[in-house]
């Protein structure tokens, strides 16, 4: 299979499929409705939740929405929530004057404050701690705040994106999120497919990955054989988009003066199913008939994740009563879905 240009793939003409501009590519069915949530998104100040694994990009979509919306001329302001301090949590926001504890010397402001007239993006808002999580929902719903050590009032014009990779609407049946801060956040949730859902956006991102790696590295691009694209296209890619530019990258640091082979492939080791369907442990680099004992996992695995899903969809996402109705305990049902990657929010 040979990978044909990517500006073959886009109209120039269609907004939705611009996006490669910012780094956004795809051609996909999914891709294209993400876009229009995006564009009906950026259009507006509603506040964003956008959910997806880890590595779909989720901070990138948040910068379209930014940088398409009226505050593109403002900062956009990533904060990573799950690497604050929790004692750190009220500073690193909203700032300090000078004296208002042991070392600051110096007045500072804060990372709203920085984000005054743009966005701020709060990345993995499922981690924080209860204590910043009531501190930041007196902020969003007021957008009010003081600066420690401070008695005035600051009024914030800010905007306010969020992403996670945890299912919110479980965390707070589970008390570990404040279901009246997700309600603030979640105005708009837009949800961000894994890639293993998204094999006819595969072919478009290595192009475009494999032409940036070699900017990078300064090297010639490097050159896929039909048999790798087999399997690059079978991978389940578990790190998803960042897992596939680091595939890339790697391959391009190799400088090889031939075509890449799956040989030269460091992938997991799980691959899908040609058609999207099961995952299996078949290596991914080794061209030999599946085992018995492999054939066996696979059956399970497709019968496992087909099992929670319709037991979800018949329960209209409700996992307590999908447990019950499988026979299963709670925990280990969310187990199951954790397993497959499995949301409730799909079948809601």
């Amino acid at each position: 299979m040979t990978l044909h240009s990517l500006a073959a793939t886009t109209d120039p003409n269609d907004s939705l499929e611009r996006s490669w501009r910012t780094r956004i590519i795809g051609r996909g069915e999914s891709h294209r409705k993400a876009m229009r949530d995006l564009a009906s998104a950026a259009a507006t100040d509603v506040e964003v939740l956008i959910l997806g694994p880890s590595g779909v990009g989720k901070e990138m979509y948040a910068r379209w929405i930014h940088e398409n919306g009226a505050r593109s001329r403002g900062a956009f302001v990533p904060v990573n929530c799950g690497a604050i301090p929790v004692a750190l949590f009220e500073n690193e926001l909203f700032g300090h004057v000078g004296g208002a504890f042991t070392g600051a010397r110096a007045s500072s402001d804060g990372l709203v404050a920085g984000a005054e007239g743009g966005t701020l993006f709060l990345d993995e808002i499922d981690a924080l701690d209860p204590s910043a999580q009531v501190k930041l929902l007196r902020f969003l719903q007021e957008r009010e705040y003081r600066r420690l050590g401070e008695s005035r009032i600051r009024k914030a014009n800010v905007r306010i994106l969020a992403a996670s990779n945890a299912d919110l609407v479980l965390r707070v049946r589970e008390a570990r999120f404040r279901e009246d801060l997700m309600f603030r956040v979640r105005v708009f949730p837009l949800r961000i497919p894994p890639l293993c859902d998204r094999s006819e956006d595969i072919e478009p991102l290595l192009e475009a990955f494999i032409q940036r790696c070699a900017d990078d590295l300064g090297t010639a691009p490097i050159r896929l054989s039909a048999n790798t694209m087999r399997h690059l296209e079978a991978y389940s890619w578990p790190g998803n988009v960042r897992e596939l530019e680091n595939c890339v990258r790697f391959l391009t640091s190799l400088r090889l003066d031939r075509l890449v082979e799956p040989g030269d492939l460091t992938l997991l080791g799980d691959t899908r199913a040609p058609q999207g369907g099961a995952v299996t442990t078949r290596p991914a680099a080794v061209d030999t008939p599946q085992s018995l004992n492999d054939a066996k996992r696979e059956l399970v695995s497709r019968f496992e994740r087909g099992f929670v899903i319709d037991a979800l969809r018949a329960s209209r996402g409700n996992i307590a009563h999908a447990a019950r109705a499988s026979g299963k305990s709670r925990r280990v049902f969310f187990e199951l879905m954790r397993k497959y990657s499995v949301s409730a929010n799909d079948y809601c």
